[in-house]
């Protein structure tokens, strides 16, 4: 049964993200069947660099397969939103003199100045061209992270950059408390990696002490909660699986609470971004 969240959304909102989930499962399933990854030691690789995997090592996500991910990808959005048409028709146009190793490498060094360019020259957004080029890679990026899943949880791995995926390197912005032990798992929705953080602890800047932090729940939904932070003014959203009774989809749980970000930007907090 869905869950109905307690503040009303912009009609069809999280049906789209569970569509684009759908479409991006199917990828991945098609891509396992041919994408190879040569799995890395990654805890040393972690404790010793402090930077992201992918940041570090060779990702061998092939242009071609990317390239056709990405018409797929425009295709599903001609149907699922065909209010972005015009920008779809814009990418189209301009798809094959598109450097698609440039845009994978871009894509995983977070570096954005050869997006800035490519949206300018399809007269489009940089933010609608960015959509479009990550949630295509991202099927590629949970191959990838599958990989690790074990190794991320090792009580040995020293990963002080609790809001930074060690796999990819995206912002976090969704946490749970395991069911068995109240352990706090961060997040990341671009390659689904989960990695341990402290419970009573300010992901953001790490204060801990009494009075600096708090919790913030709305009535009839404390299964989903907002620490906050009075010292960075920082929050984190977190589902609490010994309240809510059952493990979610956390990149659907993450679109479902977008009310308690407008609570927390409401009430004077940030997630840093």
């Amino acid at each position: 049964m869905d869950r109905q969240p307690p503040a009303e959304l912009p009609e069809g909102y999280v049906d789209f993200y569970k569509q684009l989930e759908s479409w991006q499962n199917e990828q991945t399933i098609k891509l396992r069947k041919t994408f190879i990854h040569h799995t890395q030691d990654i805890e040393p690789l972690l404790n010793s660099r402090k930077k992201p995997l992918l940041m570090q090592v060779r990702h061998y996500i092939d242009e071609k397969d990317f390239n056709q991910v990405y018409r797929a990808l425009i295709a599903f959005l001609y149907e699922a939103r065909p209010n972005t048409a015009l920008y779809l028709d814009s990418i189209m146009r301009g798809i094959d003199a598109f450097s698609f190793e440039q845009i994978i490498e871009s894509l995983i060094k977070l570096d954005d100045k050869y997006l800035q360019i490519m949206a300018t020259q399809l007269n489009i957004s940089e933010e609608f061209l960015y959509f479009t080029l990550d949630h295509a890679l991202r099927p590629f990026l949970r191959l990838i992270a599958e990989h690790y899943t074990d190794a991320l949880k090792s009580e040995t791995l020293d990963w002080e950059f609790y809001t930074i995926c060690p796999v990819c390197g995206a912002k976090s912005h969704i946490s749970r408390l395991r069911s068995e032990d109240g352990q706090r798992l961060m997040f990341c929705d671009r390659c689904f990696s989960e990695w341990p953080s402290r419970f009573l602890f300010c992901v953001h800047c790490g204060a801990d002490k009494p009075g600096s932090l708090s919790f913030i729940k709305i009535e009839g939904d404390d299964a989903y909660q907002l620490f906050v932070c009075e010292k960075c003014k920082g929050y984190l959203k977190t589902y609490d699986e010994r309240v809510g009774g059952k493990s979610v989809d956390l990149f659907i749980a993450n679109v479902e609470t977008v009310y308690l970000d407008m609570l927390a930007q409401e009430r004077g907090y940030t997630n840093h971004d």
